[in-house]
């Protein structure tokens, strides 16, 4: 009933107009089905499937790290960046010795991240990259109160938004086919 072209058009059309916060929900969210997935594989010595699911996962981390910007994401995109490098030598580690634990290392990373952007209301990113293009973001103590200036103090501790990743070019990561 549906062609190919039309549910592709229809995901591609998705992927650019979805917000950032439900982009990077849905893509950790396949990091966990793939990790689920190679981790079923190396239990069933289907090392082809481990690899395929475990390779498309590594893609989605790699894109996420490049898509780390730590002028705004300060320690927060450190951390990510520390995370995401911890999860991919896991993969590797996995790629190696075929031993399940190591998706497992991830998945008890990847779950409360996820959870964590699961609770981030719709359009927080989207309003602090209209803060930063206005100025109204300081990049170390996050939004400026609207009379300019400094930062109060109870905001001195507080975090930037975390960063993005840019949706034209996830929109494959995305697809449960890929």
């Amino acid at each position: 009933m549906y062609t190919r072209s039309g549910v592709e058009a229809y995901q591609a059309t998705d992927a650019n107009t979805m917000t950032r916060e439900k982009l990077i929900v849905l893509l950790y969210e396949k990091i966990v089905s793939n990790l689920h997935e190679a981790e079923a594989a190396a239990t069933a010595g289907d090392r082809l499937q481990m690899t395929q699911t475990l390779n498309h996962s590594q893609r989605i981390i790699s894109e996420l790290r490049n898509a780390l910007d730590h002028s705004i994401g300060g320690d927060i995109s450190r951390n990510l960046e520390a995370l995401y490098d911890f999860m991919f030598h896991e993969h590797l580690q996995m790629l190696v010795d075929s031993d399940s634990q190591h998706a497992g290392n991830c998945l008890r990373v990847i779950t409360p991240l996820l959870d964590a952007w699961r609770s981030i209301p719709v359009g927080t990113g989207e309003q602090a990259a209209r803060d930063l293009a206005r100025g109204a973001l300081d990049t170390e103590n996050g939004p400026l109160p609207a009379s300019g200036g400094t930062p109060p103090a109870e905001n001195a501790n507080s975090q930037p938004a975390a960063p993005e990743a840019a949706p034209h070019s996830m929109s494959e990561l995305v697809s449960v086919s890929a």
